[in-house]
């Protein structure tokens, strides 16, 4: 409709309308313009040093620390705002380059009208990406101590921004670094926040929001990166009266993925001493999400679940610490649950908590410990000082084998558990955390095992175990104990003290032991199918569990129908019934039967110091020391070692073999020897004993009514008081095996005894390791011996001579590693004599000499005696001025033969003429002329006929090839001529009345 047509009324509020938005346009137009010329005046108004001015001087006067930043700007549009760049707040000294403040930006929202004014009154301050970095040093200070530490204070009208209401503050992208390097922690805070204060009368009321985005710290006892926060959020609304010091908390909201917790209540004091009066509450929290906060070590496996729930107060003074400061609070706990390496450990547990800031409390406790119910109290106090436990613990049947997954993994499988456990104690002490503090815990208490069974090295070692289990203070005891061991019956009680310092295990037990099961416990297949019988036990030990070795054991076992394979016999050892008596630091057993095959023997032996074994058995400086009492009627060692090879040398065959430098089959005996016997090692215990056998057989030899005693210490072994019978002679004597020279300490009792390896050659087996220096010491008579049976074993001469041997020796000698003397340090002295016997002449040197001298072998078949002193040095056998009597020929030796073979001896008969007449020697002396034999042979047919002519002769060469010469060839002449003529004047003599005148 033209506004002609309109009525007059309609028309005039048109014009009006018309009239307002022209004069509105204007004024928006003008002020859009005033906007605009302020956004270009305004910033050129205030250059950037007096912004600086505005900044700068008042943040160093309040700090104490040189302030820089990069630009500082006004902008108006779209809203006034003075904007700093790259602010930084100078670091203390010592504390490196870093800033201890940056911030990439500040801006600070000023008011219009009052900048239009040319006066800056700021709104809202926003802080973008500041950077704090708190340090602690090494001897506590920080580089925070001195900030703001002048006297100098910014005058609140020196500075537009200093002392003036703020309504609005926003940080983001902040971070705060801290850093102890005394303690290596740190921590790490990524946050962002928004807050405001409004004046209210006399009060400051502020409400605002925290973004705590991530919290990172590290401690370093546990491991790196051991606590982290990811995405919290702190709300809070607050009001403040400065003049009374008081903050009213109205709401104070922390909130995280897993847990909220909100507080309010009053904060008094805040110009003097803080005082706290809040309340808080939690809600009810999930467990799991809670552990995401715990360290990484902590939790690893563990699995919580269930929620929680508190609620209480925290009052009293704020204070350097928190003595005055009390907290009360209580809470349920509900339906919780924890894991322990993928075990369930927990189910089900529902609690009441308690909790002060020194103390916690979990009481009626009700849940699954293991499968099994659980009940009880749990209480720890002390919490800011010493720790200190109270637990109050009942199950129900506890199954072993779930307990046992506690245990390393390899160790479940080895041992298999079986059977369950009650537990109804209670523990009190500080809260373990080291050795220190378990040693102090108390724990008091009863409890029930039911069936238990334990394998070791996959045989069942215990089956249907039952008994019950005792706490008290530091001890545990096990008490009617009752099951199977190996599958027989055992019974007993142990005791252990000290449960978590040095423990200490007393018990007894008893009961039957099958030894093939018990032997296959050691795993030593080549044994096990080969030992048999039973032992019967009552048997007390005490002892540290830590060091089992040490255990003493007290009471008897008594062994039934034994048989033992030992490597050194032919056969097992048997012994069909015999009583050990332990009696703590040994055993003793009272005179028993010990066979192997047909070999039988009795035994009383006493072995003290054996218990604790690491210290009896040490390997060097043992204390092991024993008696023993060995007898029996007849032994044959050839049937009691091992059937050895037929071809196998005797020892005493090797003994002569290398005196004289033999060979035997090709083989030195020193080589032979070696591989035998090299190895054998005396152990380093005390030994003393008495042996007594009636018939002791070493093929060749073979001795009768044979004892000596024992003595052995330090690897030396004496044999004393040795008598006998033996090659139809008594024997008497002693002898000393030494080896302390040996470098390498023994390791315990050697596979068989050394003195019989050294007189059983060849039946020992031999062994790899290494051979110990050993020295031979000897003092011994053979009186009335069979001469040539000694000789035909002992030396190279074979039966040299027949009759009865008597022989005194007194020496020693270094052996070799086959424990052969050495020739080079063989040394002897005594006397030797052959009586009522003869030379044999299938021996070289007799031969040689009836061959050469054209004796009748009758003169040298038999004799009366043959002996004399000896000596033996330097590898020679001296006689020193042997007697030969016989029958028909007397004489003397002297000279030596040599160990290795060789003969150099002088020998002087006393020939009688009719012997040397028929000889034919006295015609091939004389130049040949036959003279001296036709005067000999008219002596013969007269009365001198019986007088006799020293021969000396000298026999040289070896044993094997001798050589004879005689050496008085021109004094037999001269004999046999000085006789005739005595002769001839005899003749004279009678034929003219001799002293008939007289």
């Amino acid at each position: 409709m033209p506004e002609e047509d309109l009525p007059d009324a309609s028309r005039s509020d048109s014009g009006r309308s018309r009239r307002l938005l022209k004069w509105g346009g204007g004024f928006l137009g003008g002020l859009v313009v005033l906007v605009l010329a302020a956004a270009l005046i305004l910033p050129r108004l205030f250059t950037s040093e007096q912004l600086k001015g505005y900044v700068v001087p008042p943040l160093e006067e309040a700090t104490g620390r040189q302030v820089h930043i990069d630009a500082i700007g006004l902008r108006v549009l779209p809203a006034p705002t003075v904007r700093v760049s790259g602010f930084r707040l100078a670091n203390a000294e010592g504390y490196g380059p870093a800033p201890a403040v940056e911030a990439r930006a500040l801006n600070v929202d000023v008011a219009l009208w009052p900048l239009l004014l040319l006066n800056i009154r700021p709104t809202a301050v926003a802080l973008e990406a500041p950077v704090v970095r708190y340090e602690v040093g090494e001897d506590g200070t920080t580089n925070f101590d001195d900030l703001g530490a002048t006297d100098t204070t910014a005058a609140a009208d020196g500075s537009p921004l200093a002392g003036i209401p703020v309504s609005s503050f926003r940080v983001s992208e902040a971070q705060m670094n801290y850093t102890d390097r005394s303690t290596g922690q740190a921590l790490r805070l990524d946050f962002g926040a928004q807050l405001s204060a409004r004046p209210d009368g006399p009060a400051i009321t502020s409400e605002g929001t925290v973004d705590l985005r991530s919290v990172r710290a590290l401690l370093p006892s546990v491991r790196p990166d051991t606590l982290a926060v990811q995405e919290a959020e702190a709300t809070y609304s607050v009001r403040v009266m400065p003049s009374e010091g008081e903050v009213d908390v109205q709401t104070l909201q922390f909130n995280t993925a897993p847990v909220t917790v909100s507080t309010n209540g009053t904060i008094s004091g805040v110009n003097t001493r803080p005082v706290l009066d809040l309340t808080f509450e939690t809600g009810r929290t999930d467990l799991a999400e809670i552990a995401a906060f715990a360290p990484a070590a902590a939790v690893a496996g563990v699995n919580p679940q269930g929620t929680l729930a508190l609620e209480g107060t925290v009052t009293g003074p704020l204070a350097d610490t928190t003595e005055s400061l009390t907290l009360s609070a209580t809470g349920q706990l509900a339906e919780a649950g924890v894991d322990y390496e993928g075990t369930a450990l927990l189910r089900d547990l529902s609690a009441d908590l308690s909790l002060a800031l020194d103390s916690v409390a979990v009481r009626s406790m009700d849940g699954r410990l293991l499968g099994a119910s659980l009940t009880g109290d749990l209480s720890v106090r002390d919490l800011g000082d010493a720790p200190r436990l109270t637990l109050q613990l009942k199950t129900s049947a506890m199954d072993l084998a779930d307990l046992a997954a506690f245990a390393p993994p390899e160790q479940i499988g080895r041992y298999n558990p079986q059977g369950t456990l009650r537990l109804d104690a209670t523990a009190r002490g500080p809260l373990p955390s080291d050795v220190a503090s378990m040693q102090q815990l108390v724990i008091d208490g009863a409890g029930r095992l039911a069936g238990g069974g334990v394998d070791y090295e996959g045989e069942a070692l215990l089956r249907d175990l039952q008994a019950g289990l005792g706490f008290s203070g530091t001890t545990a005891s096990v008490r009617g104990l009752d099951g199977q061991l190996l599958g027989r019956p055992v019974s007993g009680a142990i005791s252990v003290r000290d449960l978590f310092g040095q423990p200490q295990v007393e018990g007894q037990l008893a009961g039957t032991a099958n030894l093939p099961r018990l032997a296959s416990l050691a795993g030593d297949a080549a044994t096990v199918g080969a030992i048999e019988g039973e032992a019967d036990y009552d048997v007390q030990f005490e002892g540290p569990i830590d060091t089992p070795d040490a255990i003493q054991p007290q009471g008897s076992v008594r062994l039934a129908d034994v048989q033992v394979p030992y490597e050194s016999f032919r056969s097992p050892v048997e012994i069909p019934d015999a009583t050990v008596q332990l009696t703590g630091t040994g055993l003793s057993m009272d005179r028993f039967s010990i066979r192997s095959g047909d070999q039988a023997a009795s035994l009383r032996a006493t072995v003290q110091d054996l218990f604790p074994l690491s210290a009896g058995m040490a390997e060097t400086d043992p204390a092991l020391s024993a008696t023993f009492t060995l007898t029996a009627d007849r032994l044959d060692l050839v049937s009691l070692y091992p059937e050895a090879d037929t071809s196998s040398a005797t020892y005493s065959q090797l003994f002569a073999a290398h005196l004289s430098g033999a060979k035997l089959d090709g083989q030195s005996p020193e080589a032979v020897a070696e591989e035998l016997y090299g190895g054998v090692e005396l152990p380093a215990y005390a030994v003393e004993g008495r042996v007594e056998v009636g018939t002791l057989l070493n093929d060749p030899q073979r001795f009768d009514a044979l004892s000596f005693d024992v003595q052995m210490d330090d690897r030396r072994l004496r044999v004393q008081n040795l008598a006998g019978t033996t090659y139809e002679g008594t024997l008497a004597g002693s002898l000393t095996l030494d080896q302390r020279a040996s470098a390498s300490a023994s390791t315990g009792p050697t596979s068989g005894s050394v003195w019989l390896a050294a007189t059983a050659p060849g039946r020992v087996p031999s062994t790899t390791a290494p051979a110990p220096a050993s020295a031979l010491m000897y003092d011994f008579e053979l009186r009335d011996a069979q001469a040539g049976a000694v000789l035909a074993d002992w030396t190279t001469l074979g039966r040299f001579v027949t009759g009865t041997l008597t022989l005194d020796a007194d020496g020693e000698t270094a052996l070799t590693d086959g424990f052969l003397p050495r020739a080079e340090a063989f040394t002897a002295i005594g006397q030797s004599l052959v009586a009522n016997g003869g030379l044999s002449l299938d021996a070289g040197p007799a031969q040689a000499l009836v061959d050469a001298l054209n004796l009748p072998s009758s003169s040298l078949k038999k004799f009366n005696r043959l002996g004399g002193p000896f000596t033996i040095e330097d590898g020679q056998f001296r006689l020193n001025t042997w007697d030969f009597g016989g029958a028909r020929v007397e004489g003397q030796l002297d000279g030596a033969l040599g160990l290795s073979g060789g003969v150099d001896l002088d020998m002087t008969l006393q020939v009688p003429l009719s012997v040397l007449n028929n000889s034919g020697l006295a015609g091939r002396l004389g130049g040949g002329d036959g003279q001296v034999g036709t005067l000999l042979n008219k002596l013969v047919g007269g009365d001198a006929g019986a007088e006799a002519v020293p021969v000396t002769v000298r026999l040289g060469g070896t044993m094997r090839d001798p050589s004879v010469e005689v050496l008085n060839k021109d004094a037999i002449t001269s004999n046999i001529r000085s006789l005739a003529k005595e002769e001839g004047l005899n003749r004279l003599r009678n034929l003219f009345g001799g002293d008939g005148g007289e």
